[in-house]
């Protein structure tokens, strides 16, 4: 499974939500999942979207809070400019 980096994502979670349980409630989450999944990255599509409703943050915009740091290393290996 890929691992995705979260640490915008993380931001997010505190400046809306203040606390990782809060935001598993309102995601339809288990705090212990929210917990497992920041600390390990292995998050499901679906738990990627209730994520980003959650935060109410465009699904557009999945790639900046999970998928950034594929992005610069495509960059610095000539693929996505």
């Amino acid at each position: 499974m890929t691992k995705y980096s979260t640490e915008k994502l993380e931001h997010a979670i505190a400046e809306k939500f203040k606390t990782q349980k809060a935001f598993a409630e309102c995601a339809n989450l288990e705090p212990s999942t929210v917990s497992r999944l920041l600390k390990r990255g292995d998050w499901k599509a679906s738990q990627m979207k209730a994520a980003l409703e959650a935060l109410e943050i465009p699904l557009d915009q999945v790639g900046v809070y999970f998928f950034d740091d594929m992005r610069a290393v495509a960059q610095q290996h000539g693929g996505e400019k």
